[in-house]
């Protein structure tokens, strides 16, 4: 499996220029990005199912779930996404390389 990798100096200004806002019924799966996750819309109970970038396998697929609209402390970063249940969803993203681990 192969993981993605960002350049970190532009960080700061991609949560600016990358920002994003799509429907729910969106899926998230372009392989030239990494997904930041900051922010779910939602009238009732959602959930995520994310591909993540964890170098340990066994926590590269998950989901997240909840009740609402919720904003998240720490952005969850994923490399691929889809929802039920989400109205809408924001973040930004940044342009990553597949690189083989």
């Amino acid at each position: 499996m192969s993981r993605k990798s960002i350049t970190l100096q532009d960080i700061g200004r991609i949560q600016y220029q990358n920002q994003f806002t799509v429907s729910g019924t969106e899926i998230l799966n372009d392989p030239g990005r990494l997904y930041y996750i900051t922010n779910i819309h939602a009238l009732g109970g959602w959930t995520i199912s994310a591909k993540g970038n964890n170098a340990d396998q066994k926590l590269t697929i998950y989901s997240r779930s909840g009740t609402g609209d919720f904003q998240f402390l720490l952005p969850l970063c994923i490399s691929e996404a889809s929802f039920t249940g989400v109205t809408e969803v924001s973040g930004f993203w940044a342009n990553a390389s597949p690189m083989s681990h």
